[in-house]
């Protein structure tokens, strides 16, 4: 961030900060420790994929109501919150003996990880007028260096101790390292959005009018795909790597493009939000993913590997910033909170079902190329329209959500 806007940055940082500490109550984190939980509680993949889901909707669900407390609540506040919660399922993690604390403790750390806290560094990321594009790139960054950072070191680590150990130490690392850094820059950052300047009376939108509203209806048709495709395809791997005759080895390594991809596409994407615009870049930004559903249906051999991870990567790196610039875009930052707490909820019953979709499908004989075309299909045109129809969306929630 330049000298011009220092502001930026501590919005920039205080996000940053909070995603990579988020990175303990994600799907890709707990999954590190799926064999250890699995053989310590003696429960097969089936019924452990069961009760994280479980776990995963009840956060998500609870979300609907928490992710207003951004808007209302100091922040410092909903962070020691956020922290306190998953500190907590970690701590319970590293003691749970039986299926109902293992349970606790997944949607405690579902809740205070991915749920508030990556809520609230993307809510405080969007927060600067200037280079908002820019800032939220830096916050979502977070999330991607806790992807490419840790799975290596708990592989590491679980050589050095033993997996309940592991837990107890994150547990401690919130506490003792992250809580004093998110503490400092909360402060820095501030509490709640400034008011507006205008002595006019402000609409307060509730959740059944953000629900009626058709911006939000249609932001979702078009910000949904991408969590629905990625989660689908990639927990459906099995399944793909017999289909396409690959191995496990080289789906694995598709990973590291994925990564690579996104990386690059999070940077790229906040200076186009920045230039262009939200909705402007919402038009496009599922086209790679389209190239790579294709890619998957037709394309043969490694190939239609590398492009299907890189397509993925560059559209899941966008996600976050242009996602995150568009609900400013649309409803302004004063129920923020409220926005993305819905639309989170949203978020997470889609990558629920998604995946099993896609598995009944395929074990149904509906051929691979024909479902790839239609989510090809589909990221080409619905973003389209739904763009033209926001182009005149302002700011205000009574100008666009129906009256009932």
């Amino acid at each position: 961030m330049s000298a011009a806007h220092p502001a930026i940055a501590r919005y920039a940082g205080f996000g940053f900060a909070l995603a990579l500490v988020s990175s303990i109550g994600q799907t890709f984190f707990i999954g590190l420790f799926g064999g250890e939980i699995q053989s310590a509680l003696g429960i097969d993949a089936g019924r452990w994929g069961l009760l994280y889901g479980i776990a995963t909707l009840a956060s998500g669900g609870l979300m609907f109501w928490a992710g207003a407390q951004a808007d209302h609540q100091p922040l410092r506040r909903v962070t020691l919150l956020a922290l306190a919660i998953l500190v907590s399922g970690a701590l319970l993690m590293a003691t749970a003996t039986t299926l109902w604390v293992l349970v606790v403790a997944v949607f405690l750390l579902r809740f205070g990880g991915q749920g508030l806290s990556g809520h609230l560094a993307m809510v405080v990321a969007a927060r600067p007028a200037q280079r908002r594009g820019r800032s939220l790139a830096v916050a979502a960054f977070g999330f991607i260096a806790g992807e490419a950072l840790l799975p290596v070191s708990v592989v590491v680590l679980l050589g050095l101790v033993g997996w309940r150990e592991l837990w107890a130490l994150a547990g401690a690392g919130v506490v003792v390292l992250a809580l004093p850094v998110l503490w400092w820059l909360g402060g820095r950052v501030g509490g709640v959005p400034a008011p507006p300047r205008t002595q006019e009376v402000v609409a307060t939108l509730d959740r059944r009018q953000l629900l009626r509203a058709p911006a939000f209806r249609a932001a979702l048709a078009v910000l949904l795909v991408s969590p629905f495709v990625v989660t689908a395809l990639f927990l459906q791997q099995a399944t793909l790597v017999t289909l396409k005759d690959w191995s496990l080895g080289l789906f694995a390594s598709g990973f590291l493009v994925f990564a690579l991809a996104q990386a690059g596409s999070n940077w790229i994407s906040g200076a186009l939000v920045d230039r262009f615009g939200a909705r402007s870049v919402l038009r496009v930004y599922l086209l790679p993913l389209a190239i790579a559903c294709l890619a998957l249906g037709f394309v043969s051999g490694p190939a239609a590997l590398w492009l299907m991870f890189a397509g993925l990567g560059v559209t899941a790196g966008a996600q976050g910033v242009v996602g995150g610039a568009l609900w400013v875009e649309l409803f302004g930052l004063r129920q923020l909170g409220l926005v993305r707490g819905v639309y989170f909820g949203f978020m997470v019953l889609t990558t629920a079902v998604s995946p099993f979709l896609l598995g009944a499908a395929l074990s149904a004989g509906v051929d691979l190329g024909l479902l790839t075309v239609g989510l090809a299909v589909y990221a080409c045109i619905i973003p389209w329209w739904v763009s033209r129809s926001l182009r005149h969306v302002q700011a205000d929630p009574v100008l666009h959500a129906d009256s009932g």
